[in-house]
C-alpha cells in the first residue's frame, strides 16, 4: 500500500472518506495532480469497505462526487485558459504530442473519449481541460464524467472489496 496512504489504515472512518475525496478531487482539478494515488486511495476504501471500517454504499458516492467535481473545476480551467495552459512549465512536461492526442480523441470521440480519459491514469487529468479548451459542450462533458466517475470509481472499489476477501 502507497506510504501516503497508510497512516488511513488505522484512521477514523470520516477521516478516510475525507482524505480519499480530497485526493481523487485534487488529482483532476489540479494539473500537478497527476502524481496523486488515487488508484491507491480507491482500493484502500474498497478493502477498508469489506473490513466493515467504511460502508460500501457511502464509499461509492463520496468517491463518485469526488472525481466529478475534480473533472469540472479542470474543465472550467480548460474554458477559462484554454490553450494558455499548454504554455506552462508543468503542461510542458507533460509534453505537446500527450496534449495533441487528447485533443484530437475529445474532438472525434467526444463523451466516449471522457469516459475512457478517466479509466487511463495522466489522461484523466488532461482530458476535462481538453474537453473545456475545445469548447466541449458543458453537458455532453458532464454527461461524460459521471458516466466515468462512477464506472472508474465502482470497478476500482470493487477491486478493493475482492481483495480484502481473498487476503
Amino acid at each position: 500500500m502507497d506510504s501516503l496512504l497508510r497512516p488511513l489504515l488505522d484512521a477514523p472512518p470520516p477521516v478516510v472518506y475525507l482524505v480519499c475525496a480530497v485526493l481523487i478531487t485534487a488529482e483532476t482539478a489540479l494539473l500537478p495532480g497527476i502524481v496523486l494515488p488515487t488508484l491507491s486511495a480507491l482500493l484502500l476504501m474498497g478493502f477498508l469497505a469489506e473490513r466493515g471500517t467504511l460502508h460500501f454504499g457511502l464509499a461509492l458516492p463520496v468517491a463518485v462526487s469526488a472525481a466529478v467535481l475534480g473533472d469540472q473545476l479542470a474543465y472550467l480551467e480548460g474554458r477559462h485558459w484554454g490553450p494558455r495552459l499548454r504554455r506552462t512549465r508543468f503542461a510542458r512536461r507533460i509534453g505537446q504530442d500527450r496534449w495533441d492526442r487528447a485533443e484530437a480523441a475529445v474532438a472525434r470521440y467526444g463523451v466516449p473519449a471522457v469516459i475512457a480519459g478517466r479509466c487511463l491514469a495522466g489522461v484523466r487529468t488532461l482530458v476535462p481541460r481538453v474537453a473545456g479548451s475545445a469548447a466541449m459542450p458543458y453537458r455532453r462533458f458532464a454527461l461524460g464524467s459521471v458516466c466515468a466517475a462512477v464506472l472508474w470509481a465502482s470497478a476500482e472499489l470493487l477491486v478493493g472489496h475482492l481483495t480484502a476477501l481473498v487476503l
